[in-house]
């Protein structure tokens, strides 16, 4: 379930104004991946928010949208990104 990836890059952007503030939110923020896990169907459908087909799901959390898909066994994180980026560009 772990994106090492996004984490990284979330945590590096955070941590330039403020590391402890940073931790708080990573620390936070897979708060919501554990909940996405028991409870996977939480989020709504992307294609909703991006006007194309997709099998993504979202949610959002304060100012960051969880870009996720679940399969049988387990949730993939594909992104975490501010709420207010524009997210069809991430699919280009």
């Amino acid at each position: 379930m772990r994106n090492d990836r996004a984490e990284k890059k979330l945590l590096m952007k955070l941590a330039e104004d403020n590391e402890e503030y940073a931790a708080k939110i990573i620390k936070e923020i897979y708060g919501k991946f554990e909940n996405l896990q028991i409870f996977p169907g939480m989020g709504l459908g992307l294609f909703k928010r991006v006007g194309f087909r997709t099998d993504y799901k979202y949610a959002i959390w304060e100012d960051y949208v969880i870009i996720y898909k679940f399969g049988n066994e387990f949730v993939e994180i594909y992104r975490v990104v501010n709420r207010y980026q524009d997210i069809t560009r991430i699919f280009e």
